[in-house]
C-alpha cells in the first residue's frame, strides 16, 4: 500500500514538472505563464519594435491640471466656490461700478458744460444794485454788464375818459371821420383813452398831431410812452453748475432772475 502511494506521488510530481517546463503544451495546449491567445503574437509585424509605456495614474493627471497656468480649469476666475454659491454671498462690484464719492461728484460737476445766463433788463440804478449783490457770490470778472440802446416811443393820445358816456361819445365822433384810424387803450398808464398813432420819434408824433388838428380834432396831444435811453443786463457767459445753483435763488430788482442768454 505504501509503495503504491509513493508511486502515485512520484507520477504526480513528474507530471507537474513536465507541465511547468512546457513539455505538455502540445498535448494539452496550456502552459503556466503562456499567452491566452498566442495566435495574436504570431500575427504581429515587427513585434520587437513595440514599446509598452506606463500610463500615468489619474491622480498625476489631476495634479498636472491644477499646476498648468494655461488650463481654464486652473484659473481662479473660471471656477466658483460652492460655499459662496450656496450661501448666496454677493460678489464685490468692480471699482468702475463702485458708488461715486463726493470728490467724484464734484469733479463731474466741474466737468459739466457751462451755460450763458443773464438777468434784466434793468435801468441804471437797478443794474448797480444787482451788481452789488453779485460781488460776494461770484468770482471777480465772471460776469459783465451789457447795455442796449432802447428807442423811445410816443403816442398821439386823447383822454383819459373816466366817464363811460363821454368815452362812448368820443368813440362815435372818431368813427364818423372818414379814413381815421385809432385804437382804444384799455390798460396801463393811459387806460380809458384813445390812441391815434404810435411813433418811434417825437417829431413824427408832432407831425401827426398837426394833421389831425387840421381835420378838426382839437383835444389830442403827444404823450411819451417810453423815453429813449438804455437798458442793462447782467450776463454770466460761463456759468458752471455751482454758479447756476447760487444764482437760481437770488433776489434782484423788480423780481428779475437769471435765465438763458437771448443770443
Amino acid at each position: 500500500m505504501l509503495r503504491s502511494l509513493v508511486l502515485v506521488l512520484l507520477i504526480l510530481n513528474f507530471g507537474f514538472f513536465a507541465w511547468a517546463q512546457g513539455w505538455l503544451r502540445n498535448w494539452i495546449g496550456l502552459q503556466p505563464d503562456g499567452q491566452r491567445e498566442p495566435q495574436r503574437l504570431s500575427a504581429q509585424l515587427h513585434a520587437e519594435q513595440i514599446e509598452v509605456l506606463q500610463q500615468p495614474d489619474e491622480t498625476a493627471n489631476n495634479h498636472a491640471l491644477r499646476l498648468d497656468p494655461a488650463s481654464p480649469a486652473s484659473s481662479p476666475m473660471s471656477a466658483s466656490s460652492p460655499d459662496s454659491s450656496a450661501s448666496g454671498e454677493e460678489k464685490t462690484p468692480p471699482a468702475s461700478k463702485a458708488a461715486s464719492v463726493p470728490g467724484d461728484e464734484a469733479k463731474q460737476a466741474a466737468a459739466s458744460p457751462a451755460l450763458c445766463i443773464e438777468a434784466g433788463p434793468f435801468n441804471a440804478e437797478e443794474v448797480a444794485a444787482a451788481d452789488k449783490t453779485l460781488r460776494p457770490l461770484l468770482p471777480a470778472g465772471s460776469w459783465a454788464h451789457q447795455s442796449i440802446a432802447l428807442g423811445g416811443q410816443w403816442m398821439v393820445y386823447m383822454g383819459p375818459y373816466p366817464d363811460e358816456d363821454l368815452y362812448d361819445r368820443k368813440v362815435i365822433e372818431l368813427k364818423r371821420i372818414k379814413g381815421l384810424n385809432f385804437d382804444e387803450v384799455r390798460s396801463g398808464t393811459y387806460a380809458k383813452g384813445l390812441s391815434l398813432g404810435r411813433f418811434t420819434s417825437e417829431a413824427e408824433a408832432e407831425t401827426r398831431l398837426s394833421s389831425l388838428k387840421q381835420r378838426g380834432i382839437r383835444t389830442a396831444r403827444v404823450v411819451t410812452i417810453r423815453p429813449a435811453g438804455q437798458v442793462h443786463y447782467l450776463r454770466v457767459a460761463q456759468a458752471n453748475v455751482s454758479m447756476q445753483v447760487t444764482l437760481s435763488g437770488l433776489k434782484l430788482p423788480q423780481g428779475k432772475s437769471f435765465s438763458a442768454c437771448r443770443s
